[in-house]
Formats: C-alpha cells, structure tokens, sequence
C-alpha cells in the first residue's frame, strides 16, 4: 500500500469535502436561491464559489493561520461574493459555516495551516454552554459569532488547548 496521495487524488478529496460543506453549510439555510433560479445558474454558482473560497485559502490560509479580523473579512468577503449573483440570498452565518468547515477539513489533512476559528453551529454552542445561542442559520450576525469565538477562547485556555479550532475538533470528535 502507498501512503503518498497524488495530485488527481488531492483534487477529488478536495471537491468531495467542498460538496459536504456546502451540504452540511446551505441546506440547513432553506431555499438561498430566489424563486424560479435555474440549475445551470445555481451550478454555475456553486463553481464559482468554489473557485473564490480556493483563491483565499490559497492566499490567505496555506502557509499562515489569519488573525481575527482577517478572517472576519474573509467571511464577511464571501458572503458579498455569494450576495453578488443577484439568485442567491446567504447570511453571516452561513458564509462562516462555508469557510470554516471547508478549512477544517482541509486542515486536517494537512493541507492548509490551522485555522483561526471553527464552524460555529448549534453543537459547538451547546457544548460551550453559550446562553441564549445563536441559531446560525437564520440569525447569527458578527456580533453573535464572536460572542461563540470569544467564550470558546475561555475555555480552550482553562481547559489547556492549544488552540479554539483544536478544542472544537476534540469536542466534535467526543460526540460521536
């Protein structure tokens, strides 16, 4: 058995875990598509999307972990970058879902460095013991999803991880 992956196999992971965290990231968020958008256009969308969320991991995630608000502006980036088809209606929530899930994945493979935050979702919030939480899908703003980041820093640091995104990792690895 060989253990290296080569290059055609690296591009079949990586469009397998960018159709999961657009699953797991928009089918939760209802219809985002107006009325009456056709196949081609939300294929076409999906493809661009993955081709900008490409882009800025490249740049932005390959070599270094972002800071804060970097990585703020990337969300808030994409979100802008999916609002602009005109068809297609996403919120903070959502866009955080896309590019913190899809950087996980690729983090542990090793692909990319660590990420700076996680996706935040109803578990992670629960599992913070976050009060009055955010539903991610329908309300979380900025606001609320630092308000996530910052309490899970709490308790990364009382609780000795070296990292949020490690933290989370660990606890959605005890759910199962």
């Amino acid at each position: 058995m060989t253990t290296e992956i080569n290059q055609e196999q690296k591009e079949f992971l990586k469009l397998q875990l960018w159709k999961s965290t657009m699953r797991a990231s928009i089918s939760r968020a209802g219809e985002i598509y107006t009325p009456g958008t056709t196949a081609k256009k939300k294929s076409r969308f999906r493809v661009e999307l993955l081709d900008f969320v490409t882009e800025m991991i490249r740049d932005q995630y390959e070599t270094k972990t972002s800071d804060d608000q970097t990585h703020l502006g990337n969300i808030s980036k994409l979100k802008d970058f999916a609002s602009g088809f005109g068809f297609v209606m996403i919120r903070f929530g959502h866009a955080q879902k896309v590019l913190n899930l899809f950087l996980k994945y690729l983090w542990c493979l090793g692909y990319v460095q660590e990420p700076p935050h996680f996706p935040v979702d109803r578990l992670i919030q629960k599992r913070l013991r976050i009060q009055n939480f955010s539903n991610w899908t329908n309300e979380m703003e900025q606001e609320g999803y630092m308000k996530v980041i910052e309490a899970a820093k709490i308790v990364a640091k009382r609780e000795n991880f070296r990292s949020i995104a490690a933290m989370e990792l660990s606890f959605y690895n005890d759910l199962w």
